[in-house]
């Protein structure tokens, strides 16, 4: 039993990353020829655009999917089948009408949202509106099938909303620029395209639902312990609540830090607001090759949270606690190479993936130096808030958030004001942020006796990362001087030093037995992979 919630557990893992680097590539063709289309005056403007629709987002959708893939996985681990229909039928309720609110208030309130964070962002914010409620939807029918440990929902559902987004919002992107529109106009029809994206995904979601038998009509047999549905939805609220506020916390403090960060910059460095707009533009380059890794993390944490949920509803404490382990090893060796990666060659990277923008990507190349430790603190935050909601402390990461985004919002008030940091200083702060939360819930989960050794889980990858790190510097300026200057150089030496240096990772692994060879046996094929890397 416990081998099969294990490979329930590394499948659904390895159907999220799947789809989540198919969506990462998907959004790099979207996101990049924008970047290069419309500059870091035109990504100020998204930024800030996408930071007022995340905070609706978050508000509507963080805590409830995870509510409803919890409550149905302790359901369903327990055979109570007619209470997990119920769940998805109030679920589904709930999230279209507070979806539909959120989006009505999105319109209704963009001028004064726009004139509140100093930014001219209102025609993106107008077009980005409808996006929450097509989300609650999606989020729905996703909660509801993690807590089935069916994936596949999930994953088809982001693949569709990357491809919409990218057809419709660089289209529209370019026939508006074309036209001669303003670069507000143009930043709003780029972002339509997540709208439209959106709205595809979400008709997926319903027809995959409806088409479901099993999601449909009565268990067999009369369930008299299934619980009504006023008494579902208090649940639901209970659990997503913390969940919310907590995610909500965090969204808000960047939504402040986009606001003080040009505030310091003109306060602090006597910066116009012209160049604080376009310096805070260039800092979002090396975000958003920051944001790339966490994606395969958070299909950890989805994964994870279900598969938990499952093992605690039955008391299986030792599952448990080997799930934690197994998702923070894993969690270890994808974070590790991103990093230093990252901090390795910052520079060639932005140049290759911003090749029309030389001057953001100057500016940028050491802020993404500075962000790549962070990689793997937010990583470790993103698998770290899953197992605490999962053990029913969903309170604890609230905690741990508030305080990161607390610590956050002074680093930056400080840091960014000193001249000779400047916006240096918000990469330090958003280190020291995931830094502070990470610590916080390590500490909550060994308060739940989840107690797991940071160096049997760290050490070795940690190794390996370093040894990688150090050989990406080694051999980049021989491959370099061997393709030759330029984007045309660039891209063939970038390509060659990423391939080698996964391979010489891989290689660090094996010879250092970085991976036990019970987690190998979980992957498919694991018992070749294991023959193969001599793991025993």
């Amino acid at each position: 039993m416990r081998q099969r919630k294990h490979e329930t557990f590394f499948g659904g893992t390895l159907i999220l990353m799947g789809s989540g680097v198919l969506v990462k590539l998907i959004g790099a063709f979207f996101s990049i020829p924008l970047a290069n289309l419309y500059g870091a005056d035109g990504n100020d403007i998204f930024i800030s655009a996408y930071y007022v629709y995340t905070a609706m987002y978050v508000i509507s959708s963080a805590g409830l999917p995870v509510a409803v893939s919890k409550m149905v996985a302790e359901r369903r681990a327990l055979g109570r089948l007619q209470e997990v229909r119920r769940i998805a039928r109030v679920s589904m309720g709930a999230f279209v009408l507070l979806g539909a609110a959120l989006s009505g208030a999105m319109l209704a309130f963009s001028g004064p949202i726009c004139r509140l964070i100093g930014s001219s962002c209102r025609e993106a914010l107008l077009a980005v509106a409808p996006t929450v409620f097509f989300t609650c939807i999606v989020s729905a029918v996703r909660g509801y099938y993690q807590g089935m440990a069916n994936m596949v929902p999930t994953a088809v559902s982001q693949i569709i909303e990357a491809l919409g987004k990218l057809l419709f919002g660089l289209g529209l992107a370019y026939y508006l620029m074309g036209q001669g529109c303003t670069l507000e106009r143009v930043v709003a029809g780029a972002i339509a395209g997540v709208t439209l994206g959106t709205a595809l995904s979400a008709l997926y979601a319903v027809l995959y639902a409806l088409r479901d038998p099993a999601r449909h009509g009565k268990a067999p047999g009369a369930d008299p312990s299934c619980r009504p549905a006023g008494t579902l939805l208090r649940e639901l609220i209970r659990l997503a609540a913390p969940i919310t506020v907590g995610a909500s916390v965090f969204i808000v403090s960047a939504m402040i830090d986009n606001f003080m960060v040009k505030l310091r910059l003109q306060e602090g460095c006597l910066m116009t607001d012209a160049a604080a707009g376009y310096t805070y533009g260039a800092y979002g380059y090396a975000v958003k090759l920051f944001n790339l890794p966490l994606t395969l993390v958070v299909s950890i944490g989805v994964s994870l949270l279900p598969a938990i949920s499952a093992a605690l509803a039955v008391k299986d404490r030792r599952r448990t606690l080997s799930l934690v382990e197994s998702a923070f090893r894993l969690t270890g060796m994808l974070a590790f190479p991103c990093a230093f990666g990252l901090a390795a060659i910052p520079g060639p990277i932005l140049e290759l993936l911003f090749s029309k923008q030389p001057e953001a990507c100057a500016q940028a190349a050491p802020l993404l130096a500075a962000l790549a430790p962070s990689v793997f603190f937010a990583a470790m935050v993103s698998v770290s808030n899953p197992v605490l909601q999962a053990m029913g402390k969903a309170r604890l990461p609230v905690i741990s958030m508030a305080a990161g985004a607390a610590v956050k919002a002074v680093c930056n008030y400080v840091l960014v004001g000193i001249p000779e940091l400047g916006i240096l200083g918000a990469p330090i702060a958003t280190g020291v942020c995931y830094l502070t939360m990470m610590l916080l819930n390590f500490r909550h989960i060994r308060r739940q006796g989840a107690a797991f050794s940071l160096a049997r889980s760290f050490g070795k990858p940690l190794l390996a990362g370093l040894g990688m790190g150090a050989f990406v510097r080694l051999i980049w300026p021989p491959v370099q001087a061997m393709t030759g200057p330029g984007r045309a150089g660039t891209l063939p030496a970038v390509l060659i030093v990423v391939g080698l240096a996964a391979l010489f990772y891989l290689l660090l692994l094996a010879a250092l037995r970085a991976m036990p060879r019970e987690d190998v046996l979980m992957l498919p094929g694991g018992e070749k992979l294991a023959k193969i890397l001599k793991i025993r």
